[in-house]
């Protein structure tokens, strides 16, 4: 029994190493889309963001929900490899068992199937999503991106208003005077040659 409850305990362990990497993956990509996004001055990159933060998600979701079964299956292991599952805490009902019954079943020395408790509700990958543990960190994620979303729009809008311009360009061989209104659109500027190419709006 020690042995069966040993290879069980490396398996939650793995699940649970593996949701934590799942974590750290979810906030490097953001951060690093975030940082991108404001670089290049492009606010539909911060967009991008929400695919990898919902994948992750799932997956984050996915190895939580295995792990509370092979918890439940590591206390049926240690109960003399006895197990109860309340129909109350059922997923389904499509089993036949009465209102008042249980589920109960015996577990056989080395085995490490947990399937057979999928069927309780805390255990399932819908449940899981909306737990305070995956759902604080993937949620805050989701506002965050929309925000940083909403913030990079505004100051790309705000940053590309006109400016009116007064100046003069001189050289050794010529002068040009830019007034506003009308603003004048220097396209080209020959230093060798002295010659001005510019257009008015």
């Amino acid at each position: 029994m020690e042995k069966h409850l040993e290879f069980i305990q490396g398996i939650i362990n793995r699940h649970n190493s593996n949701s934590f990497m799942l974590k750290g993956w979810a906030i490097t990509i953001a951060a690093a889309l975030y940082a991108l996004a404001g670089t290049v001055d492009e606010p539909r990159i911060v967009l991008i963001t929400l695919a990898p933060i919902i994948l992750f998600w799932g997956l984050d979701a996915f190895y939580l929900a295995n792990e509370r079964c092979f918890v439940d299956l590591y206390n049926a292991v240690a109960n003399n490899g006895c197990y109860v599952l309340p129909k109350k805490k059922m997923f389904k009902n499509e089993f036949n068992v009465n209102a008042t019954d249980n589920v109960t079943g015996t577990i056989s020395a080395f085995n490490m199937s947990f399937k057979k408790f999928e069927i309780w509700k805390d255990n399932s990958w819908i449940n899981v999503l909306k737990s305070r543990t995956i759902l604080a960190l993937y949620l805050s994620l989701t506002v965050i991106t929309l925000v940083i979303w909403l913030v990079l729009c505004i100051v790309k809008i705000e940053g590309s208003k006109d400016i009116n311009v007064n100046a003069t360009i001189k050289s050794d061989k010529f002068e040009m005077k830019i007034n506003n209104p009308p603003p004048t659109i220097i396209n080209n500027i020959y230093p060798s040659t002295n010659k001005v190419n510019s257009s008015k709006k």
